[in-house]
């Protein structure tokens, strides 16, 4: 007689994976509203700056942008104090997409998609990041999960949440390397 065995888990990492894919392949919706075909589309460049957050009781205050990619690519999957990370990122088309992807990731959106499909295929990671709608949600899902991290306008911040150092900067300092903009 053949042990049961539990296939969830490769079923659900079958499912995140095809729906990655099925997004790489996804169409950009096309021109604005009332633009005329074949025109240049504005593309918005913001020089904000961005704010990594924490759950108040995660136990880091600082990190090296080195420190911060290894955490969001999924290579260090677990605080030093042993509460797994859970990392929330923002939906394909917003600017904080944009500048995690720019500034922490070193990714385009089809990079990024490949990557999260390859370490579940290769069962590197028991979790891809959350995808969540608004800096908002970000914030209100770090500040209610323990072990959540989060990169977020440093306008969105409130008291809920803790701020966390990169390289020794805090968002206000000259040479924080998360800001919007160019690259």
């Amino acid at each position: 007689m053949r042990p049961i065995t539990d296939r969830r888990p490769a079923a659900r990492r079958l499912a995140v994976a095809a729906l990655l894919v099925a997004s790489a392949f996804a169409r950009p919706a096309g021109p604005a509203l009332g633009a005329e075909p074949g025109a240049p589309q504005a593309v918005v460049q913001s020089a904000e700056r961005y704010a990594v957050v924490v759950h108040p009781s995660t136990p880091v205050s600082d990190v090296t942008l080195a420190q911060l990619r290894r955490i969001f690519r999924g290579e260090q999957q677990f605080w030093s104090g042993g509460a797994r990370v859970v990392l929330l990122v923002q939906a394909p088309g917003t600017n904080e997409r944009g500048v995690i992807l720019r500034r922490v990731y070193e990714m385009d959106e089809s990079a990024f998609k490949r990557y999260w499909i390859g370490k579940t295929f290769r069962d590197e990671v028991a979790t891809g990041p959350k995808i969540v709608s608004t800096s908002a949600l970000a914030r209100r899902l770090a500040a209610a999960i323990p072990g959540a991290v989060a990169v977020i306008p440093l306008s969105a911040v409130d008291e809920s949440v803790r701020i966390v150092r990169v390289d020794g900067h805090t968002p206000d300092d000259a040479g924080y390397p998360i800001i919007g903009g160019g690259s």
